[in-house]
């Protein structure tokens, strides 16, 4: 692609010559296109049912010349899966000569594009020359078993699309600065204009920035076994204090995906940090993500850490493990989110509780309740924040629409969409973590990788592996977590003296979920353990000690996180009210203090 940018006008020329080949056993008939910079072309595409597209934020492709094999050809738009009149993402262009496996075909676009005000990915920042952009350019789908998929651009959902190799020149004013996928191979003065040319093989996507105000700076990785990885990073001036933070952040990322799951295969990574009025922060591309940060953010909130641990995952999570996120985009964002927080809690001390006052300040404590941002009732303390714990509140918002199984574009509200694509599988990974152990869930995710890289797994791919590396039949964890949406609430309703040592554990399952859990009966001297591997909606365990029983407990260690209620899990013997009457107290504390604050408005 010849990029050509023009920061007075907005506008982009291009020049795209693509070279499809065909792979597959298949002989193909058509080929399929994205054409993403048109769900902005207005209100009525299927993309803007998600969003509010403004005058503003308003673009599209406007092609000026299609070929195929140096002949004009002709763009049919179509909607593969969601009908919309007004939606022109997905098109397709008939061949009068098939390609047969292991032929290929020429294809070239000239086209024009105005770079909008900045909305979800694409565009420029309000109040800076900082200009993203990032699904753009008529992309080929995925031609898989004879079918073309190409997916519409909707509303919540990311994208597929296969690999392939990359040479791309960005012409841009002289004052300006670009980042972009690859490898930086020249860079070009000519006049008043600076030609950047980048390469790069093994991808499948091309997104780049051009900013006349960023700092750069660049740090080297060693991989264990020498070689190097270009860390390259493009900070806002007023967020050069984080550089540092950044850059061990990407290391310690690296490192953790080298120590456990597999090696990063390419030269460089380059890491942008998006002005706070442009919204294209947190997004990943291929060797290439972006990030951001607060004006203030203490190392104990866990950002920009955690942004950037998650974004940089991406790259072996969508970036080579290329699922299809329409599709199933648990299997990208879930492993991601997954393994991020694994980062962030093995590098970095446990998270700390916090709010923000005035939208940006934090706070350590907890926040019940604010008005315009001002704490009217809240507790300062320093609460250390479990790993997943965060997780859980968005998943209890919506526990049983949609699974883990329905196609992602077909979830029924946004919320529906993140709780199945980040939290429900982020959680599900932990407890199957927990289920079968650190090491093996590590081993799991390294076969998954090695098998599966430059490819297109399926969650049917995943869960095989998951069998082959365990000798119990899982089928009845997937059933629970990925194709139903059950509610888990497991219960010790009571304990009791048996006689003559005996003691008697009275279990409920008040859910319709399974779980295979542990019981343990707690003395003073141990604790002794069985297994409830039965989908009973009760059961009544027998237990024998001469120790005195101070409690009995199910699910102790935790393993299914997706209990919404640890509260009844356990049953102590002896009644303990110290807890309560601290708690009540408390409460009336904060009530008490509201009342007066509540009455001084007045």
């Amino acid at each position: 692609m010849d990029v050509n940018f023009d920061p007075m006008t907005k506008i982009i020329e291009v020049q795209e010559n693509i070279t499809w080949i065909n792979n597959t056993s298949f002989t193909a008939n058509e080929i399929q296109f994205h054409l993403y910079p048109n769900a902005y072309k207005s209100n009525k595409t299927l993309f803007a049912a998600g969003w509010n597209i403004q005058p503003e934020n308003r673009t599209q492709i406007d092609v000026k010349s299609f070929r195929v094999n140096d002949r004009e050809a002709k763009l049919i738009y179509f909607q593969p899966e969601v009908y919309n009149p007004h939606d022109s993402t997905a098109a397709r262009t008939i061949l009068s000569k098939p390609v047969d496996p292991g032929d290929s075909v020429k294809i070239y676009f000239n086209y024009s594009m105005k770079i909008p005000k900045s909305l979800k990915r694409l565009g420029y920042a309000r109040g800076r020359n900082f200009y993203f952009v990032s699904q753009w350019f008529p992309k080929v789908g995925v031609f898989e078993n004879g079918k073309w998929i190409c997916s519409q651009y909707h509303p919540f959902t990311n994208f597929y699309s296969d690999f392939g190799d990359y040479e791309v020149n960005i012409t841009v004013p002289q004052n300006y600065v670009v980042g972009a996928t690859g490898t930086l191979a020249s860079k070009d003065e000519i006049v008043d204009n600076v030609t950047y040319h980048y390469l790069q093989a093994g991808v499948h996507d091309f997104a780049w920035f051009a900013s006349d105000d960023i700092l750069y700076r660049n740090e080297i990785y060693k991989r264990n076994d020498g070689s190097e990885i270009l860390i390259k990073a493009f900070v806002q001036p007023e967020r050069k204090k984080y550089f540092n933070r950044y850059f061990e952040t990407v290391k310690n990322s690296l490192q953790y995906f080298e120590d456990h799951i597999g090696v990063y295969p390419y030269e460089n990574i380059t890491l942008v940090d998006v002005p706070r009025t442009s919204a294209a922060d947190g997004m990943e591309y291929p060797t290439l993500f972006t990030t951001g940060a607060e004006l203030f953010s203490s190392i104990e909130t866990h950002q920009p850490e955690y942004v950037t641990a998650h974004e940089f995952s991406h790259q072996f999570f969508y970036g080579l493990l290329a699922n299809n996120e329409v599709y199933e985009a648990w299997l990208d964002e879930g492993f991601t989110s997954y393994i991020s927080t694994k980062i962030v809690y093995h590098y970095y001390k446990d998270a700390l509780a916090y709010f923000k006052v005035a939208s940006f300040v934090p706070v350590y404590g907890l926040d019940f309740l604010s008005y315009k941002g001002i704490p009217i009732i809240y507790t300062l303390a320093d609460i250390d924040v479990p790993e997943s714990a965060n997780q859980l509140t968005g998943y209890y918002r919506n526990i049983t629409i949609g699974t883990l199984e329905d196609k992602s574009y077909m979830l029924p509200t946004r919320l529906s969409y993140v709780v199945n694509s980040y939290l429900k599988p982020q959680l599900a990974l932990e407890s199957l973590e927990r289920y079968l152990g650190y090491e093996k869930m590590m081993n799991i995710l390294k076969d998954y990788y090695i098998r599966y890289k430059f490819k297109h797994p399926t969650a049917e791919d995943f869960i095989n592996i998951v069998q082959e590396n365990t000798h119990e039949d899982m089928n009845w964890f997937f059933d629970e977590f990925y194709k139903n949406a059950h509610q888990y609430d497991y219960k010790i309703s009571n304990v009791s003296s048996l006689g003559e040592n005996f003691y008697q554990v009275f279990v409920k399952k008040k859910g319709d979920g399974f779980f295979k859990n542990d019981v343990a009966l707690i003395t003073d001297k141990d604790t002794l353990y069985q297994k409830w591997d039965k989908n009973e909606n009760y059961h009544i365990f027998i237990f024998y000690t001469k120790n005195k029983v101070i409690a009995a407990e199910i699910d102790p260690m935790r393993k299914n996180l997706l209990d919404i209620n640890f509260a009844n899990n356990s049953y102590t013997l002896e009644p303990r009210y110290g807890a309560s009457l601290s708690l009540t107290a408390r409460w009336f504390f904060w009530i008490q203090n509201a009342l007066m604050i509540l009455g001084s408005i007045g």
